[in-house]
């Protein structure tokens, strides 16, 4: 298999969770309180870089990019600034009932973890394969 159907592949790949992350199905806050009257009374999930930023009496407010909720949930002394995932009813203007809440306290670690690979691929790579302008194709280096 030559090396450049490899990388290739890989580009492909990082294309693919670029495409994933911009279109994914589940509306984010922005949205939700964008058109508010949308979502009202329908149950919503919040997952994604989604943390609390404060607590309150009745739970506690969430934002996730700029944005802020206020989700009402018998959980008491959550983390504050720790991730968190939310499924629960809307009500506008800006409170969630929650259903479900998930607290992510390895997510820190799990993103610091998963881009170690991505990183070595960068390191590694440019050191084991040289491009032929000629060919067009990328040659393993001779030592």
């Amino acid at each position: 298999m030559k090396i450049s159907y490899i990388i290739t592949g890989l580009i492909l790949l990082l294309l693919l969770c670029f495409y994933a992350h911009d279109s994914s199905p589940y509306p984010d806050l922005a949205e939700i309180l964008a058109q508010p009257e949308n979502y009202a009374g329908k149950r919503v999930a919040i997952f994604i870089e989604a943390r609390i930023m404060e607590l309150t009496t009745d739970g506690f407010i969430l934002t996730q990019r700029g944005q802020r909720l206020r989700v009402h949930t018998a959980i008491k002394n959550a983390p504050v600034d720790e991730f968190v995932a939310v499924t629960g009813i809307f009500q506008p203007p800006n409170h969630l009932h929650a259903g479900m809440v998930h607290l992510a306290p390895a997510r820190r670690w799990k993103i610091a973890v998963s881009v170690i690979p991505v990183l070595l691929l960068a390191f590694l790579l440019p050191m084991a394969l040289r491009f032929d302008r000629q060919t067009r194709n990328f040659t393993l280096r001779k030592k």
